[in-house]
């Protein structure tokens, strides 16, 4: 009974997001403001307090990457040929209904496609959250941010109502951090395609009472399952792409292995770590999404959960340089796909071989 309640938690995570589709359809009707964000570090904290919804809008697939490249370069990154593929061919619901683009000037191309925005009829409001390595500087960015939406949206700001937002978005992330603890724990629980479907499934349900609410009872489901921890199973890291995108491709294929799967975007998904409930609000915000180290963020995750093994998955026209992870003294491999590609299969077992091969 235990296993079939799992796996229909499971599946429906799987598709939240298309059924998400409905979901945006009626927060228009009632009225709600939607933010498409682009980026982890938008300080989604900000846009909750003021009653808008956001809503990752980073294209996943490359249906609509031929339109794109109408207007970008070829050579542009797929990922932001699929998102604007998506806006200029009006196909995705939820940049459809949204009022406004948000972003952050983490990635510079990412930058550029957003301003591009602007340029289409009828285009929607945009705005840059400029990315600070200064937790103090950042605040002024993110007040700076509070007054635009005043204007934009004719609401006011309140600082009680971002008391408790945070409180709400703490618990989300508790609870992810959690169900991934106890991922890598006890792998044969579950996989790391169903994780990636949890985690990424989660943030198209656009009330956080209820997002907690069903991660909750998840995590209860999971501890009453638990069976002893596993350590005969590799533990690999997948740094890179947005890898919702690249689930079915990539992750389901290698799900039915004997290792565990943890994975970790530069760009896209949402940021987990636990804000300060007390003292300076915005001062705490900074510091959760203040522009961190990539290779300090790789270590701790390296360390905390025994990873035997870094695979760096890249998307073709990626601009960004993930640092390199031979300091970590693992065994570490770098591939390259594409939304669209036919080399999946090659890339599957290159990958196999990697990790088959791991001490």
């Amino acid at each position: 009974m235990n296993v079939n309640n799992l796996n229909c938690q499971l599946e429906e995570f799987a598709e939240l997001r298309h059924n998400a589709f409905v979901s945006v359809l009626e927060l228009g009707s009632e009225g709600k403001h939607v933010a498409g964000i682009y980026g982890v570090n938008v300080p989604r904290e900000i846009l909750w307090a003021m009653d808008i919804v956001p809503i990752n809008v980073f294209g996943i697939d490359g249906s609509n990457i031929e339109a794109a490249e109408k207007i970008m370069s070829k050579k542009s990154c797929s990922l932001l040929k699929a998102s604007y593929g998506y806006i200029i061919t009006d196909k995705c619901p939820f940049s459809h209904f949204a009022h406004i683009m948000v972003g952050t000037d983490y990635c510079g191309k990412k930058e550029s496609m957003i301003y591009k925005l602007k340029k289409i009829k009828g285009a929607k409001k945009i705005y840059i959250i400029r990315e600070h390595k200064n937790a103090y500087t950042q605040v002024s960015e993110y007040k700076n941010f509070i007054h635009f939406l005043q204007r934009e949206f004719d609401t006011e700001f309140d600082k009680n109502k971002l008391a408790a937002v945070i409180k709400k978005t703490n618990a989300v992330g508790l609870l992810i951090q959690g169900i991934t603890d106890i991922y890598m724990r006890h792998p044969r629980i579950m996989n790391g395609y169903d994780l990636v479907s949890i985690i990424y499934g989660s943030q198209f349900i656009f009330d956080l009472d209820r997002r907690i609410e069903r991660l909750s009872q998840l995590r209860e489901t999971l501890n009453i399952m638990l069976p002893e921890s596993d350590t005969s199973f590799k533990r690999v890291l997948m740094t890179g792409v947005p890898l919702a995108g690249f689930r079915e491709e990539i992750l389901k294929p290698l799900s039915s292995l004997n290792y565990a799967i943890l994975t970790l975007s530069g760009c896209e998904g949402e940021n987990y770590k636990v804000a300060n409930e007390e003292g300076d609000l915005f001062y705490n915000l900074s510091q959760k999404y203040e522009a961190e180290n990539f290779c300090e963020k790789l270590s701790h995750i390296v360390s905390k959960y025994h990873i035997d093994g870094v695979i760096n998955i890249k998307i073709k026209g990626c601009s960004l340089q993930y640092e390199d992870c031979s300091h970590l003294e693992i065994p570490h491999l770098s591939v390259t796909v594409d939304y669209n590609c036919d080399n999946y299969d090659k890339v599957l077992v290159h990958i196999k071989s990697f990790i088959n091969n791991i001490q």
